[in-house]
């Protein structure tokens, strides 16, 4: 009798066990079932919000291509002025002769810079005048004369590769454009962001053999690197404009110094300086403005040049 009323205790207990675990696991399918809904309707937030995110992507692209527009045409209405493209040439010439006359410089110290060409510029090779010369030439070469694709400076003018030819077609491309449509068309084409040409190692190549024996050479390249971005501005600068902007350089020649196109900032000789030969050391900065069929020319900078009196009609130009 025992036996049974201990059985049918346990039976009790394990039945009110089971009623508990059921019900348990009722609770647990309410809660799960509720936790179903909940993440339904928080993915169905999500896939409105995502669609209202995607909305607002295309808008404001399309509010950016419209601004761009407006910007563009702002840019081709306005004149840049010649005056801001004319002091940064003249800030980057300061910053030529600073970095040719840098104290870390051994101005005793020959250097090869490749730029004699005859008796007259080989005498005056060592000048620190022909240092700013080459460094000029490199400027000029991979940065102010590179066109609005920016590949001129990412092959040097000594090799001859099909991205050198891909270049030259490119700055045919852009020449053509600029006649036909104006500065509109090449400021579409999205120009290089930043100067990624070999002027900085071609610069540093020249100077690097000048440096005095255990000067630290870390801030004087970060010097050429500056220079070389404030070249990069100017060439942006000088393509936001209708007309255009060309940096020239000249071997050398017979010049008359009353047409203002040269400034002496060295002489060789005396006598008669009405015609002079000039070897030039930077170039001049010309302004060509579009008229008609044609193309009117004013110097904005005149080239910095060594002269020398004429001596004979004998005397051939540099």
């Amino acid at each position: 009798m025992r036996v049974c009323d201990e059985f049918t205790k346990l039976c009790v207990e394990s039945e009110v066990r089971l009623e508990a675990k059921s019900q348990e696991a009722d609770a647990l399918k309410l809660e799960l079932q509720s936790l179903k809904k909940k993440l339904q309707q928080e993915i169905e937030n999500s896939k409105v919000k995502l669609e209202g995110v995607a909305v607002t992507i295309q808008q404001l692209e399309e509010d950016k291509k419209k601004l761009r527009e407006v910007i563009l045409g702002n840019i081709v209405k306005s004149k840049i002025s010649d005056e801001k493209i004319k002091q940064r040439f003249v800030d980057l010439r300061q910053q030529m002769q600073v970095i040719a006359n840098n104290p870390k410089i051994d101005k005793t110290r020959s250097f090869d810079c490749c730029v004699a060409d005859n008796a007259f510029e080989f005498n005056l090779k060592n000048n620190r005048v022909f240092l700013i010369r080459g460094i000029y030439e490199i400027v000029r070469y991979f940065i102010l004369n590179s066109n609005t694709f920016g590949l001129a400076g990412s092959s040097s003018p000594l090799r001859c590769n099909p991205e050198t030819e891909l270049d030259r077609a490119l700055g045919d491309f852009e020449d053509l454009l600029r006649a036909k449509k104006g500065a509109v068309c090449t400021e579409t084409l999205n120009p290089a962001p930043r100067d990624i040409s070999e002027a900085r190692d071609e610069i540093w190549h020249l100077l690097r053999p000048l440096l005095k024996p255990g000067q630290g050479s870390s801030d004087f390249m970060a010097e050429i690197c500056q220079f070389c971005v404030n070249a990069f501005t100017l060439r942006l600068l000088s393509r936001q404009s209708e007309d255009r902007y060309e940096f020239e350089t000249e071997p050398g020649g017979e010049h008359d110094p009353s047409k203002g196109s040269v400034e002496v900032c060295g002489v060789r000789g005396g006598g008669d300086t009405t015609n002079i030969i000039a070897l030039s050391i930077c170039g001049a900065l010309l302004k060509y403005t579009k008229n008609k069929n044609n193309e009117a020319s004013c110097v904005l900078g005149p080239a910095h040049v060594v002269v020398r009196a004429k001596e004979s009609e004998s005397h051939f130009a540099p």
